[in-house]
């Protein structure tokens, strides 16, 4: 079979999250973009970029977190474990970015992602 998405856990700093939705993952620590000169030629840049992690979860009372306090943090360290594909993404030496949100009739807390330079984002597939 197939695994192509499924479950999924985020571990950060040692405390588990639930994730309330799917978690879009960007790995790519490289970006290209494409252009056009005014001869009607091509042209291509490429700029390095953080990898990162798109995390909406759960603002339950075991899930609560102080938002200054996490933003402000000099290191994360996140663990991603996608259950049914069996693929692990590891986050270290991290940081937050994006601006959180939180809806109060869900508890949804979203806006949020993880940030790692190259050499602090690693995969391993099971």
């Amino acid at each position: 079979m197939d695994k192509k998405g499924g479950r999924v856990s985020v571990t950060i700093n040692g405390r588990t999250f639930t994730a309330r939705s799917s978690v879009s993952i960007s790995p790519a620590t490289v970006e290209r973009s494409n252009g056009v000169n005014r001869d009607g030629s091509g042209y291509s840049t490429i700029a390095p970029k953080l990898a990162s992690a798109e995390i909406s979860f759960d603002r339950g009372e075991r899930s609560g977190i102080v938002f200054d306090d996490a933003m402000l943090l000099a290191d994360v360290n996140c663990t991603i474990w996608e259950e049914d594909a069996q693929i692990t993404h590891f986050f270290t030496n991290a940081g937050f970015g994006g601006t959180p949100s939180i809806d109060t009739e869900s508890g949804e807390v979203s806006g949020m992602r993880v940030e790692a330079p190259r050499n602090s984002y690693s995969f391993r597939a099971e």
